[in-house]
């Protein structure tokens, strides 16, 4: 074998801090088929005859008015969707759209294929990065945990990851969540709200942040979480209110169904998928019929039961089929549209939290879905969040990213004259002024996954990847707090509102 230049090879081995700015990847989802042309259509007509034929109950007095104006048929307590109305408004949504975040670089435009990470789950408990142990999340933890992601290049929005559990009443909830979020990450945010006349006081919210730091895009800062549905086939009315209260506000709204499959779904994924897509599409037209400009996304959520014991399994082996079927149907459809993937069942981030998330995610990630959320940071079956497995996520979400990467195939990238140039010279490419250009540009290096030779690791410890992570996590945290929001506007927005952030 050639001798490799000592200077490259330590570069090999070396810091890569002054690389990792550099290294950013477009994903780019839809290569992976699970259904074909056929499946695809015949799952369509199955949706259709189910918003049409089948219909769905408890009817909100809003929605009922929105949907019977519109031509909408209510009878015997069920409203059904004509099968024109439906395909009405999958043609209008099917258009690109962008959700902001405070600052340019992390908006997130949707026009096709485009995949992005995010955080999510909502859980009751989070798993305290310094003891390890479980325990009630507060909101202190959600403002840390945004400030976690602001530094975590591989996630590209912030979903609302723990509830705060510290505030007592509903409404404090949902306004103290918004702006915890808002003043931890300049990243765009998902949260939710359970009162309609909460959306007015967000909105209120961004309004004033608008005001006072001249942020044009206030109204897509944050988008909507909304359940519309709770399987089978039944509106939630409080969640229809948010819904067509937060169209009439114009935020984006992530249209979202869970069904959990042989639960509150068909068993069978093709009936599930159905279903889901169905229950899903119900709040597309309902928020659709509100006003034809909205921001809606599409957001089926079947969910694997474990049919032993009635609990969800987001790291089942169906899972990530389940999810690449509608992440597949949401392409046939055009709509923008997210997904839950990475709901792991382990309670730490050991190996199986690992490849359960990985296989998930990926193939979410290629089936087509463009809003990954519970993507980094979700364990115990969603009921708990990990600070440390966020900072390991973002590696593992970085390959993910990177395998869905455009690749350039032209006359410099096949590099006929290099192969020709080294076979009759060095014998190796390390030295190549190219090689060292391209280390810059389309390679992707990890932050805390350990790449090392045996020996090396050794003298260094041997540490392991929690470890690693810990410490990054205590790093990020210990540094110098956000500056997207000038203290001036916290304080006007904490008083404002009688907020405890």
């Amino acid at each position: 074998m050639p001798k490799i230049d000592d200077k490259i090879s330590r570069r090999r081995r070396g810091n890569t801090k002054d690389i990792k700015e550099k290294t950013k990847f477009k994903s780019f989802g839809g290569t992976l088929k699970v259904l074909d042309q056929n499946e695809c259509e015949q799952i369509h007509k199955a949706v259709l005859y189910i918003l049409s034929e089948i219909g769905l109950s408890e009817i909100s007095q809003n929605t009922s008015e929105v949907a019977s104006s519109a031509g909408a048929l209510i009878k015997n307590g069920r409203l059904y969707f004509p099968k024109s109305m439906t395909e009405d408004a999958i043609a209008s949504l099917a258009h690109p759209l962008i959700l902001h975040g405070q600052e340019a670089k992390n908006d997130l435009p949707i026009s096709g294929k485009e995949v992005y990470f995010g955080t999510g789950g909502a859980t009751p408990q989070i798993v305290d990065f310094k003891t390890g142990e479980f325990r009630d999340s507060q909101l202190n933890d959600l403002y840390d945990n945004a400030r976690l992601v602001e530094h975590l290049e591989n996630v590209d929005f912030f979903s609302r990851t723990v509830i705060a559990r510290d505030i007592k009443t509903q409404k404090s909830l949902d306004i103290n969540t918004v702006f915890a979020c808002l003043r931890g990450t300049s990243k765009h945010i998902m949260t939710s709200v359970s009162n309609a006349n909460d959306v007015k006081e967000i909105k209120k919210v961004l309004d004033y942040i608008r005001s006072e730091e001249q942020k044009k895009n206030n109204k897509n800062l944050i988008s909507l979480n909304t359940n519309h549905v709770v399987s089978p086939l039944r509106f939630d009315p409080d969640s229809c209110d948010v819904l067509i209260e937060g169209v009439k506000s114009g935020l984006p709204i992530n249209v979202n169904t869970f069904a959990q499959v042989g639960a509150s779904s068909a068993v069978t994924l093709a009936g599930a998928i159905a279903q889901t897509l169905a229950e899903t599409m119900a709040g597309m037209i309902l928020g659709w019929l509100v006003d034809k400009q909205a921001i809606l996304i599409f957001g089926p959520r079947p969910m694997i039961t474990d049919l032993r014991t009635g609990a969800i399994s987001g790291g089942s082996a169906e899972q990530p089929l389940a999810t690449a079927m509608a992440g597949q149907m949401a392409q046939y459809y055009g709509l923008a549209n997210s997904t839950i993937s990475g709901a792991t069942d382990s309670k730490l981030p050991d190996a199986q939290s690992g490849f359960e998330k990985a296989s998930n995610i990926q193939m979410a990630a290629l089936s087509g879905v463009n809003l990954i959320t519970q993507a980094c940071g979700s364990q115990a079956s969603l009921m708990a969040t990990s600070f440390v497995a966020s900072v390991i996520d973002n590696d593992m979400l970085g390959i993910i990213r990177r395998s869905g990467a455009k690749v350039e195939v032209n006359k410099t990238t096949l590099a006929l004259d290099s192969i020709k140039d080294v076979v009759n010279g060095d014998g190796h490419f390390l030295g190549q002024p190219e090689t060292y250009e391209r280390m810059r540009s389309d390679y992707l290096y990890p932050i805390v996954s350990d790449r090392r030779s045996h020996q090396d690791w050794k003298d260094a410890g041997s540490p392991k990847l929690i470890d690693t992570a810990k410490t990054r996590v205590e790093e990020i945290l210990s540094s110098t707090g956000p500056t997207h929001l000038k203290l001036e506007t916290i304080n006007k927005i904490n008083k404002k509102f009688e907020l405890t952030n």
